[in-house]
């Protein structure tokens, strides 16, 4: 069993009966651990799925695997309450655990911590998985690209101390610039992304980690969905649920309205549940607001059939801009006016990036990564805004 704190006080027991495979969580205290679990309920049970709120804290894909491989060797057979358990010790922020009668420590190696520069100027994969291998049991981190979640030590360049490092394989070439690209454009809108940097040769990127100490939940949690339903939802049910968790929910909805618009514009087709989440000090302080926007790449550089991860208007397609200002007017309360200035706000930022491609590919015209994510942008601002696309023309004619 697991001992639960939420602001570093007691909360309840976390805990997995293997016989019957129920995840259970025991309120002991006042002290609630989530916004949709308050304590006038003590009990919250859920069978073969681990419950929501911690289900967050779960690797998936690539990191998953190398975590299962890893206690596969020492424990036989494993489920995902070992590896919550394996990881727990290290979480920080405002959840923390300790194992049922007895106070943990955290391990060595999450007291260690690596240089930003050798970061920046050494990406190989040598590196990447030196990293791992010294800061796996600390890495509660989702998302299916290969990840690692690191403490750096406070330099110039990045500050702060938990850092999200990301990569990637030969599937999905130059993964790291295509986001860092995104979420640079994302800023030039005014949206507020995490503090970023892209190592020296682009095989790296280094994200701060934004909660801090802070509550953090994913709509996946909201929705008491674990990460397996991560595309079953819409656009429409998280602007309603911002609505009424947000403690600012005019700002918040003005900030999803446009974090939705530059998803569509920069056909990223991974905006799903668990990327989008909300903020807060406590459960019940009245400061839920709208994360961060993170996790934003363009997709269709690599799967030009793909589509938007969950349904607007019912449907799984690329909206015109008519469609995304009628989102912005009934889901996010905006007014017709105010819809069409925050989306000609998201073309600027798109435009940005546009034009920093055009420069860039006049330097280097053998660049995959510009070329196709420069077709996929002037196809958003020209046709897609017209009429609503299933998928990408093959006309664009998309090669690495």
């Amino acid at each position: 069993m697991l001992l639960v704190l939420a602001g570093k006080k007691e909360a309840g027991v976390y805990s997995y009966r293997d016989s019957e495979r129920i995840y259970s969580f025991t309120y002991t205290q006042n002290n609630p651990i989530s916004l949709v679990m308050p304590t006038t309920e003590s009990l919250y049970i859920s069978k073969y799925e681990m419950l929501p709120i911690f289900d967050q804290f779960m690797p998936e894909g690539w990191l998953y695997q190398v975590m299962l491989n890893h206690l596969r060797k020492r424990l036989g057979t494993i489920t995902d309450y070992q590896v919550f358990k394996s990881l727990a010790p290290n979480i920080e922020g405002f959840l923390t655990f300790r194992l049922k009668g007895k106070r943990v420590t955290q391990s060595t190696m999450a007291l260690n911590k690596v240089a930003v520069e050798d970061l920046i100027e050494n990406d190989t994969m040598d590196l990447f998985h030196e990293l791992v291998n010294a800061f796996l049991l600390r890495s509660s981190i989702s998302g299916v690209q290969p990840k690692v979640l690191v403490p750096v030590e406070d330099k110039a360049v990045v500050k702060g101390d938990d850092h999200i490092v990301k990569t990637f394989g030969e599937q999905f070439p130059d993964l790291a610039r295509n986001e860092y690209l995104c979420l640079k454009a994302c800023e030039q809108t005014g949206l507020p992304i995490p503090e970023i940097t892209l190592s020296k040769h682009g095989r790296f990127l280094i994200l701060k980690k934004f909660t801090g100490d802070l509550g953090f939940e994913e709509f996946c949690t909201l929705f008491g969905k674990t990460s397996k339903e991560k595309y079953h939802g819409s656009y429409e049910s998280i602007a309603k649920a911002l609505a009424r968790v947000s403690s600012y929910p005019e700002n918040d909805l003005e900030l999803l309205y446009k974090s939705v618009v530059m998803s569509f514009l920069l056909k990223n087709g991974d905006a799903h549940l668990k990327n989008f989440g909300v903020l807060y000090s406590y459960p019940t302080a009245g400061d839920t607001r709208l994360a961060p926007t993170y996790d934003v790449v363009c997709t269709a550089v690599y799967i030009p059939s793909d589509t938007p991860a969950l349904t607007l208007f019912g449907r799984k397609v690329w909206h015109s801009r008519e469609k995304l200002i009628q989102f912005g007017e009934k889901s996010c309360l905006l007014g017709g006016r105010r819809a069409k200035e925050l989306f000609q706000e998201c073309e600027a930022g798109v435009g940005w990036l546009k034009d920093h491609l055009a420069d860039h590919l006049r330097e280097d015209k053998r660049d995959s990564l510009a070329r196709n994510l420069l077709k996929v942008l002037e196809f958003s601002l020209s046709k897609n805004l017209k009429r609503t696309y299933k998928e990408l023309p093959r006309e664009l004619e998309l090669h690495w």
